[in-house]
């Protein structure tokens, strides 16, 4: 079943100056510029690595009911292996239940597509100086992926700039050397015409070659426009059996 593209287009809101600056700690400035010192290609950089590698990649698209149950499905196993004359693709499994009803459905795509660059913009409000008070930072603690122990920075957006502000918080998940392993980003847009809610994560793995390469991606969007039922769709990557190509 050949696939529409979900997000046609999401814009980013613009970045306002109104109201008051809010008073900051010297902690969450220290903070603030970690997230402006995190190359903000990082995620898409390793996507782009990913050309250089044979691979299997495992997706699945969900579109869930009003109660959140899923109503219709679609997978697909495709090995990817780059070669002389270009990419080939073969499909290993497929499946799919139910009927999907949303209109506006993701374009099927073979080639893993990095999430996270449909709803942030090449400069988040939360690593610039111009809407730096509109966001608290702070350090969670830290956690383990994999066999590996990383720091957690988070950027919430502050309650009284939602109507500024997409990008209602960000969480960065960094090596103990400051290299990004994953983000986490929620965004809100509502109109009176259109309305959308979109939770992203992304994950890398760290190939034996050293290079950091995509591991597994979430993403679940809900859109809602007048007169229409929300579409609700979860779209799963997992990227798996990498191997250099010689």
């Amino acid at each position: 079943m050949r696939l529409t593209f979900l997000l046609v287009v999401l814009v980013v809101a613009g970045c306002g100056d109104s109201g008051p600056p809010m008073e900051v700690s010297r902690d969450e400035d220290e903070i603030f510029n970690l997230f402006a010192s995190i190359p903000i290609t990082a995620i898409e950089d390793a996507y782009d690595r990913l050309n250089g590698f044979a691979y299997t990649t495992e997706r699945t698209l969900e579109e869930q009911d009003n109660d959140g149950q899923v109503a219709a499905s679609e997978s697909r196993t495709i090995r990817r292996t780059p070669t002389a004359d270009g990419v080939e693709e073969s499909t290993l499994e497929s499946s799919s239940t139910g009927s999907f009803t949303s209109a506006d459905l993701p374009e099927e795509s073979l080639h893993p597509q990095n999430p996270l660059s449909r709803i942030t913009s090449d400069e988040p409000a939360y690593t610039s100086l111009r809407t730096r008070d509109r966001y608290a930072y702070e350090m969670l603690p830290d956690t383990t992926i994999g066999d590996q122990r990383v720091r957690v920075a988070q950027a919430t957006l502050h309650q009284n700039s939602a109507s500024e502000q997409p990008i209602r918080y960000a969480r960065y998940y960094l090596s103990t050397d400051g290299g990004v392993i994953g983000v986490d980003v929620r965004r809100l847009s509502e109109s009176a015409l259109f309305s959308e809610n979109s939770h992203v994560t992304v994950f890398l793995q760290r190939h034996p070659t050293g290079e950091w390469l995509p591991d597994r991606a979430i993403s679940e969007t809900t859109i809602q426009t007048p007169a229409n039922e929300p579409a609700r769709l979860r779209l799963t990557q997992i990227i798996r059996d990498i191997t250099a190509v010689e």
